[in-house]
């Protein structure tokens, strides 16, 4: 059986009488349950739910409700869902209960967007309500009716799951199935099912809150709908119909089981693992109580992750003891409780990654020489010669300088790596204990370690690893140790007075220096530059402020101006130092760190504050501006902060931005002499301009150049569409007049200003404008005024660049020959590739950075960009093809594949086209030569034409050309289509947007994937 049978695809027989078509199973509804039933089903029940969506998503109809009771929902059809599109939910809710809702197969076989309808249709079936997920209906779990609360509970496990696998399952995933609709759907853009996730995150709390709600009720009968509970609908249906009666019973215990499975999978991805302990020991408890000797109707957990879980959550389980690295964990966890042991026993069973004992060595190594744990004397020793030891018998190679350990640690050292081979020469195999004498023999020789060959001869267990030879070899060492050596030699003291080297002053400071550059943590700068000013106490020569060390340590200057004017003291440098790093960490996209170190010179400041205002003068006004200046410099971070992560998801955040915005720039309106630099009043300009306060942007006084374009904007933004938005357009025009600077020249002795000249200010403004905008709707604004400017100034219908709000600016521009294209093409390109960064699903900017790329000749950019457009227009080519793009997008592809020689796949993009352009088409395909170029291969795109006249237009030309080969698989494709005439307009046109997407699928391949 075959879901999508291609009619028109060569080779593909006849249809077999046994073939059940999918508008079948609408027909005959027994059919679905015979199929399904099978060992093997092709195709599979999760690929039968896609297609019935697949087909269901081409409607767009609403529904109005006339009536519900307990029993049935009827409904009239007004022009949202027909009855086939009800039908279609209905089957494919059928299959999922055949399938006893098993999220996890659900999650991993189905595209996550198709999921979120799925769950759509079982909210309208059940509960009669019409969600947006995660919009969905808010009811008490004690309040619900049976199929109310098995909806509820399926959506809310499914919400924490989703957000679960998307964790663990981020990079996308290639699908080898043969079923195209199921590969494509494993390439889903990774930002669009971010921006789900996103949105399912922020209802997760609620899903939290009532799955738990649902665990705390009591004498629950819980119900599992079931393949027959969904009633199909028939020829003479007038309402749906279910069988609410027709349902599975099943206990508490496995419900509760599944729900505290699913929040202790969740609370582990938080780290919250307190909560996560709870809800899975309870889930282990539930579970040992279920018989699951059956399959289970609703529970779906494996005992193998359950006990994983239990045993990462620190929960025992009955009969299983963790295995050796999971104790070294514990060990580590617990002060390196037993460590040895487990080492030791690892030795043997070798099942510890070796990186996790070189880790826990190093670990050991660094906290001793930093002071920051206690350990046994002899632990560190103890852990490296049982690393060793794995290593010898692993036949690892030895990297550390291990001989030098145990020879520094004298007899000890010695002792200790006897003991660590002995814990496992008992159990070693003939293979091990060769390597161990390999290693014995090459520390005796090249080692140089005292008393280690007389330990070898005197010990019968290790003597009797070596071969005869071997041992000779050894005694000689051995011999070696006992000489009688000269005092002399042995001695370094000749008579000779040793000379005292010491490191300079310059050196010293120089290292200082040096580790302050570097620094960039609080208290290890408070030590450092304590240092330096104890290393120059008593030199006066030493006369350099501490700020001046590093010549690239720069601060604002109003900040600079206020703290040059504090006393000389540790307070004044340390301040200085924090600032200009913090400005670093800002610059570096590090801005919780700068916003921390400005919040520690803000404290520094606040508490040396009575001291400061009695030594200083003026002291009483210096530190109050000193600290509205900081607290100004933090909200420039929190912007830049903003900005970058766009979106912000949290509303708080930005509400408080937005006022905090507001009070800075009301203190340009204040009587106070302090101010914000003018970096800050155009971030917070911008800032209040992507989160749309137009209102507020208007009304603002025009006394500072960047509030000038930001109102314009705001005013286009507030009456788009109603009238010619002349400031803004007029700004534009001005900022990128080639002689825009002689003319403000000229009229800056006029105390009026004219219409086309700009303040000098508002001409540099414009540009850092355009990169800092992120509100959709300002982004457009901007977008189509450079793309009406850059239609003008090209003044050539057939590269127009077509876009949003186009037609709201002007037609012209006066003296156009004075303005560059190439300039407002490369602003254009900069603001676009911008906006795609933040929108990438924007389908409107990728066709118009499709056209921007056409224009400028960069026919493969312009071909990846409209085919970006159609993926997401289409929804991965799960929608219908035809009138998502307009005839002259596909008229343009077919021009830059004629760019690219690439005809045939021009002469298959002809057919797109609402009028087939015979002409065109005949013309590519006469340009296609015999050798055709290695991106062309035209004998892979033939499936693909299903317009009889191009196909004889092709026999005619082979039969000229003599390609036999070509002209009979055209010949073999035309009679496929003859064959299948017959068949009704519906499949006819199905089987057209299948070869559509066919064949613009294979297109992404080469231009986009």
């Amino acid at each position: 059986m075959t879901m999508d049978v291609d009619l028109l695809r060569p080779g593909t027989v006849p249809i077999s009488p046994d073939t059940v078509l999918w508008f079948e199973f609408l027909l005959n509804p027994s059919l679905l349950q015979i199929h399904i039933s099978k060992p093997l089903p092709d195709p599979s029940p999760t690929d039968l739910i896609i297609k019935f969506m697949t087909i269901n998503a081409e409607q767009n109809n609403e529904v109005k409700v006339i009536e519900n009771d307990a029993n049935e929902i009827k409904i009239n059809v007004v022009n949202k869902w027909t009855y086939k599109n009800l039908a279609l939910k209905i089957l494919s809710l059928k299959v999922a209960a055949y399938l006893k809702w098993d999220l996890e197969s659900l999650q991993k076989k189905i595209p996550l967007q198709m999921q979120l309808t799925l769950l759509q249709d079982l909210f309208f079936i059940t509960m009669d309500a019409v969600v947006e997920i995660p919009a969905v209906p808010e009811t008490k779990a004690k309040e619900a009716s049976d199929r109310a609360l098995f909806t509820l509970v399926l959506y809310h496990r499914w919400l924490l799951r989703a957000i679960v696998f998307r964790a663990l399952n981020n990079k996308q995933q290639k699908s080898f199935s043969h079923n195209p609709v199921i590969q494509e759907s494993n390439f889903v853009s990774s930002v669009m099912n971010d921006e789900i996730i996103r949105k399912l995150d922020s209802q997760a709390t609620n899903s939290i809150n009532f799955l738990n709600e649902v665990l705390e009720l009591k004498d629950m009968k819980p119900k599992v709908l079931t393949f027959d509970t969904f009633q199909m609908l028939t020829e003479n249906s007038t309402e749906i119909k279910q069988d609410w009666d027709n349902t599975y019973t099943i206990t508490e215990d496995e419900l509760k089981c599944q729900i505290h499975y699913d929040l202790a999978v969740f609370h582990i991805l938080r780290e919250e693992y307190q909560k996560a302990k709870y809800h899975i020991s309870q889930a282990k408890d539930l579970y040992n109580k279920l018989d699951t000797s059956e399959s289970m109707l609703y529970c779906k957990i494996k005992k193998e992750r359950l006990d994983g879980y239990c045993l990462a959550c620190e929960v025992s389980v009955e009969g299983k003891q963790p295995n050796l690295t999971q104790q070294l964990l514990t060990s580590i966890k617990d002060q390196y409780t037993n460590i040895l042991q487990i080492l030791q026993a690892d030795n043997i069973a070798r099942e510890i990654p070796q990186v996790y004992r070189d880790n826990l060595e190093l670990d050991i190594q660094g906290g001793l020489v930093n002071r920051k744990i206690i350990v046994a004397r002899d632990l560190l020793l103890q852990i490296q010669c049982l690393n060793l030891v794995r290593k010898v018998v692993e036949n690892e190679t030895i990297i550390g300088d291990y001989v030098t350990e145990i020879k520094s640690a004298g007899s000890k050292g010695l002792e200790v790596l006897f003991w660590a081979f002995s814990g496992i020469l008992e159990k070693s195999s003939a293979l091990d204990k060769q390597r161990i004498a390999r290693h014995l023999l090459y520390l005796v020789i090249m080692g140089d370690i005292d008393g280690l060959a007389s330990r070898i001869l005197n010990d019968p267990v290790y003597s009797n690893l070596f071969e005869a030879s071997e041992l000779q070899e050894i005694k000689k060492q051995s011999l070696s140790e006992n000489l009688d050596i000269p005092n002399l030699l042995l001695n370094d003291d000749w008579g000779i007075s040793p000379v005292e080297y010491t490191q300079k002053q310059k050196i010293e400071m120089f290292q200082l220096e040096q580790r302050l550059i570097l620094s960039y943590d609080p208290d290890e700068i408070r030590k450092i530059l304590m240092e330096i000013v104890h290393f120059h106490s008593g030199d006066s020569r030493y006369v350099k402020p501490l700020w001046q060390t590093n010549n690239s340590w720069e601060i604002p200057i109003p900040l600079q101006s206020v703290i040059s004017a504090l006393p000389a003291s540790f307070l004044k440098d340390y301040s200085y130092i924090l600032l200009a790093k913090s400005k670093e960490l800002a610059l570096s996209k590090d801005f919780s760190g700068a916003k921390s170190l400005l919040s520690i010179v803000e404290n520094e400041i606040q508490r040396d504050a009575p001291i400061l205002k009695e030594v200083t003068k003026g002291g009483h006004n210096s530190i109050p501006k000193l600290l509205k200046l900081l607290s100004w410099e933090s909200l420039l971070v929190e912007i830049c902060n903003c900005l970058y992560a766009w979106p912000v998801t949290d509303i708080r955040i930005t509400q408080e931005l937005t006022d905090e915005c507001k009070q800075c720039l009301a203190a340009l309106q204040s009587t106070d002499q302090v101010i914000p630099r003018q970096e800050i009043i155009e971030y917070c300009t911008v800032f209040l301009l992507n989160m749309a306060e137009w209102d507020y942007l208007t009304n603002l006084e025009k006394q500072w150049s960047c509030f000038e374009f930001a109102a314009a904007l705001s005013n286009v933004a507030k009456h788009k569409g109603q009238k010619f938005p002349k400031d803004a357009w007029e700004m534009v025009l001005a900022a990128i007049r080639p002689n825009s600077h002689m003319q403000q020249k000229r009229s800056s002795g006029n105390s009026g200003s004219s219409g086309n000249s700009v303040s000098r200010d508002t001409l540099a403004n414009i540009s850092s404008t355009f990169s800092r905008l992120r509100e959709v709707t300002v982004l457009n604004i901007a977008i189509s005024l450079l793309a009406r400017l850059h239609n003008i100034l090209r003044d050539e219908s057939s590269l127009e660049l077509y876009t949003t709000y186009l037609n709201m600016w002007p037609a012209s521009v006066p003296n156009a020959k004075q303005y560059n294209t190439r300039v407002i093409g490369e602003h254009l390109f900069q603001l676009l590739s911008m906006a795609l960064k933040y929108y990438p699903n924007n389908v409107s900017w990728l066709r118009l950075m499709g056209d921007l790329n056409f224009v400028l000749g960069y026919y493969e950019s312009a071909m990846k960009y409209y085919l970006e457009a159609i993926i997401v227009a289409t929804d991965l080519f799960t929608l219908k093809i035809q009138g998502q793009l307009d005839d002259l997008v596909y008229r343009r592809m077919i021009k830059c594949c004629a760019h690219l020689q690439c005809n045939t796949q021009a002469v298959v993009l002809c057919q797109f086209l609402d009028e087939v352009d015979y002409a065109l088409a005949f013309k590519m395909a006469g340009n296609e030569q015999k050798n055709a170029a290695p991106n062309d291969a035209m004998d892979a795109y033939y499936h693909c034409i299903w317009d009889t006249t191009i196909l004889e237009y092709l026999i005619n030309l082979h039969t000229k050309r003599g390609e036999h080969h070509r002209k009979q698989l055209a010949i073999k494709v035309i009679g496929l289509l003859e064959l299948n005439s017959n068949n009704n307009e519906e499949i006819q046109r199905e089987a057209a947007n299948t070869r559509k997407a066919r064949f613009l699928r294979a297109l992404a391949k080469q231009y986009v994937y």
